[in-house]
């Protein structure tokens, strides 16, 4: 009726709005990527200084869960401790990702289980891993990031999440994980 007697397709307006609502995610995630990667080392440190850095670091945990991948993560039962320096009182934040057969959840602070792998970090360093902008293996290698525990659960970290902001999860590169773009 709206569409003969208006021009409007009440549809294909929801339809769309759909896409866009599908797409969010991922472009907050490919803005979030951006920004790291072009604010100087200087301002992500004061960022992290800040009074903005506990609800960033909150916004991120609270992601996670959102991010893994099912399908990789199906029949993975394990616990990895973060815990993310570099606070000017000199104090640790710590979060604790609890992944369970697909499924995942964060708990802030230490009080979990005691952990198959703990990843300790600088804050800066945290976002420019998240954003995808931080290479785990050369960082490790770089002494940049401490793996405590099971070091083959790291490994397989980079299996269990989509990290929008990169690209994609594994394998899900432009080229189709070979190497060539």
């Amino acid at each position: 009726m709206f569409v003969k007697d208006f021009g409007f397709d009440p549809q294909h307006v929801i339809d769309a709005a759909k896409r866009v609502a599908a797409d969010a995610p991922t472009q907050v995630a490919e803005g979030f990527g951006r920004l790291v990667r072009d604010a100087s080392p200087e301002r992500l440190k004061q960022l992290m200084g800040s009074p903005v850095r506990k609800p960033l670091l909150d916004g991120i945990f609270w992601q996670m869960p959102k991010q893994l991948d099912q399908r990789h993560a199906q029949g993975v039962t394990t616990s990895i401790r973060w815990c993310l320096t570099g606070r000017t009182d000199g104090g640790v934040d710590t979060y604790q990702l609890e992944l369970e057969d697909g499924r995942a959840r964060v708990i802030r602070g230490g009080d979990g289980p005691d952990p198959r792998l703990t990843v300790t970090l600088d804050a800066v360093d945290f976002l420019r891993l998240v954003s995808g902008n931080l290479d785990p293996m050369q960082a490790y290698f770089k002494g940049e990031i401490a793996l405590a525990g099971d070091i083959m659960v790291a490994a397989k970290l980079a299996t269990l999440f989509r990290m929008p902001g990169a690209g994609g999860g594994a394998g899900d590169e432009p080229d189709g994980g070979n190497g060539r773009r």
